[in-house]
């Protein structure tokens, strides 16, 4: 039932919204900087029935794909390595908290002084999605129960019984919550640094392009685009991370 009601409102919802941007488009009068939902849903249609279109998706999330799961496996190696040595912490968390600090546009822009476009994206997405999971396993690791710490104490467990039966455990709800922030905002870093530098058969250069050539239908239809993938895929991982965590969590 409560499946039911939720789905209801979001048709609710989309129809809606839908209503208005039709009522502002014929207020505004002017295709070219508000065109209607009619007209970005033909080209939309029109784009789904070419194969470049599902290669330019495919790339661009196969770029972003990468840069989240480098970043979260970076992350995580940073924050288990400043846990274990303090001298480590100390060069570690001040060069996080710089990365975490700088704009995404800025950090795209100094990758392009270096690193050929093709893979900026991927690194833009591994610079965003580093200091999101490192601060959530390190607060895993801040906030592990005090009689559990005195206990493996107590037995004098290994450092791998101690990650078996008292990090893992603790720390996965912490990265489970940095994995669902971190998948949002690498995907829009990533598309963004798309836009851009403009690699070749990408989401991003379909939306410069569009903006160059004045073509509203095509940046409204690649925006839909980029949202509808964001909501499936966020939920398809959202999804897998949990159900993939409960059981770490669960021993």
């Amino acid at each position: 039932m409560l499946r039911k009601n939720k789905i209801v409102k979001t048709i609710i919802a989309i129809v809606f919204w839908v209503l208005v941007w039709e009522l502002l488009s014929l207020l505004v009068g002017k295709a070219v900087i508000l065109p209607s939902p009619v007209s970005v849903a033909s080209r939309l249609g029109e784009l789904l029935i070419t194969g470049d279109f599902y290669l330019t998706c495919l790339n661009s999330i196969a770029r972003i794909f990468a840069g989240l799961l480098s970043g979260i496996a970076v992350g995580v190696i940073l924050a288990v390595l400043s846990k274990l040595s303090f001298v480590l912490d100390a060069i570690i968390s001040p060069a996080v908290s710089v990365i975490k600090s700088t704009p995404v546009a800025s950090i795209i822009i100094l990758l392009l002084f270096i690193f050929v476009k093709g893979i900026i994206p991927v690194l833009a997405s591994i610079l965003i999605v580093v200091p999101i999971i490192y601060e959530n396993v390190r607060n895993g690791f801040d906030n592990l129960p005090t009689n559990l710490v005195e206990t493996a104490k107590i037995y004098n467990l290994s450092r791998g019984k101690k990650a078996r039966m008292l990090w893992i455990p603790s720390i996965v709800p912490f990265f489970v919550a940095g994995c669902k922030s971190a998948l949002g905002i690498a995907w829009k870093a990533g598309v963004a640094a798309e836009v851009i530098c403009v690699p070749a058969m990408s989401i991003g250069s379909m939306l410069y392009d569009a903006k160059v050539y004045i073509e509203s239908n095509d940046l409204f239809a690649w925006t839909i685009v980029v949202i509808i993938l964001s909501f499936v895929i966020e939920k398809l991982l959202i999804g897998l991370i949990s159900k993939i965590g409960g059981r770490w969590a669960n021993g």
